[in-house]
């Protein structure tokens, strides 16, 4: 298991996997001559074994994800043997370490500013797993809040560094049920709302201090980005699924019934209309067919809902950063009137996000929130290796000593 390095791919495709409590997506990348990409492979399918984002049955689990990477491989006429991997739940947080070095009074040079960066393995000892170590800001000497510190010339360089961890057994479990018998690697660990974040926001909601809630099935993962930067990140485990489950008791129904009823006629604010408005529910083959009103299924969603935002606004309310704006996507931001009811319980501006159209990705895929931080993942790993080619998380060149002694400082 390796430690905040993502390994560079090997060629020019790659594969995305998306491991969630209710489904599992994998996406198959090509990338092009002129560094844009396409998707040339997509599996999709309804996850077992896994619960908030862990796993829990290694058989179900492991037959899930390889059943999807195949359909996503017989797709696109690829076998891939690297893949990126989107973690939600697991344990996953972060914190800000302070990491300073001594420069030899010179012009601060790429390696200097990796060296302050990577000083982080030499703090953290604990036994979770760093899956980010992303720099805020530089100070130089007397100069402080520096954004880019290459070029200048100075002595003491210091960065304050956000460092998100995840579960080392978490991790593994998803590894091992990845990795046995298929000759595939794990190429890179991905939070969640770091990805979704990247997928969803502008550039100025990026910079000015806005958060990601990505509401998935079985947890609800969060991000803040300030400066351009994943500033903090952490998970709350209640997601779609509990809906869904909330909805299966209070009606009497199926849970895959009872997720259908989400799906079509799922809201968080009662209308007039749904006073007079009733959904027909088949407990069994064997009932009679029942009518009840939209009224009631959304007297059973709401509460579930503003659950989630108040545990969510209990997390903003202990950031020292203001958060100006709030963007939900996943699943279950897809039901009606979730951005007014987040609006009203944030007290801020709220939109729901989705990513941006990729080409080959169509139909019902397309722009949709559930593919948020698959496609976030897949931008992160481009813009690093390939559009700016910095190869701070890589291993190549110059690069191999340092990444050989990253990997060094890392127990599995």
């Amino acid at each position: 298991m390796y430690s905040a390095v993502i390994i560079k791919p090997k060629r020019n495709v790659f594969a995305v996997l998306d491991v969630g409590t209710t489904k599992i997506i994998c996406l198959i990348v090509k990338i092009n001559s002129n560094f844009s990409y396409k998707i040339i492979g997509t599996g999709y399918k309804s996850a077992e074994g896994i619960s908030g984002g862990s796993i829990t049955d290694a058989k179900h689990a492991s037959y899930s994800i390889s059943s999807t990477i195949g359909l996503a491989e017989q797709v696109s006429e690829e076998t891939i043997d690297q893949i990126y991997v989107n973690v939600a739940g697991c344990g996953v947080s972060s914190f800000n370490v302070y990491n300073e070095i001594i420069a030899a009074n010179h012009e601060i040079s790429d390696r200097d500013i990796k060296r302050v960066v990577f000083q982080t393995f030499e703090k953290y000892i604990e036994e979770n797993v760093i899956i980010h170590n992303i720099p805020l800001k530089y100070h130089l000497d007397d100069m402080t809040d520096i954004k880019e510190v290459g070029g200048l010339y100075g002595k003491r360089l210091s960065a304050d560094v956000n460092v998100v961890t995840a579960s080392r057994p978490a991790l593994t479990n998803i590894e091992n049920c990845i990795t046995n018998n298929s000759g595939i690697s794990m190429a890179g660990c991905i939070a969640s709302a770091y990805s979704a974040g990247l997928a969803c926001l502008s550039e100025d909601e990026k910079e000015l201090g806005t958060a990601i809630v990505d509401i998935g099935g079985g947890c609800t993962a969060i991000g803040i980005f300030k400066r351009g930067k994943l500033i903090y990140t952490s998970s709350i485990p209640i997601g779609g699924i509990h809906i869904t489950r909330d909805i299966a008791y209070g009606l009497c129904t199926s849970i895959e019934h009872a997720e259908r009823i989400k799906i079509l006629y799922g809201s968080t604010v009662v209308t007039s209309i749904d006073e007079n408005e009733y959904i027909t529910l088949q407990n069994s083959e064997n009932d009679e067919p029942t009518r009840v009103p939209k009224s009631e299924l959304i007297d059973i969603i709401r509460p579930r809902v503003e659950e989630i935002f108040e545990l969510v606004r209990e997390q903003f309310q202990e950031q020292k950063d203001p958060i100006n704006k709030v963007v939900l996507t996943g699943g279950t931001s897809q039901l009606t009137s979730m951005k007014e009811i987040a609006s009203y319980i944030f007290n801020k501006q709220v939109r729901i996000g989705c990513p941006e159209s990729l080409s080959g990705l169509d139909g019902e895929y397309d722009k949709n929130p559930v593919f948020s931080a698959a496609i976030g993942s897949i931008k992160l790993i481009v813009d690093t290796f390939y559009k700016n080619n910095s190869g701070m998380l890589g291993q190549d060149g110059k690069m191999s000593k340092l990444y050989n002694w990253v990997k060094s400082k890392v127990t599995v």
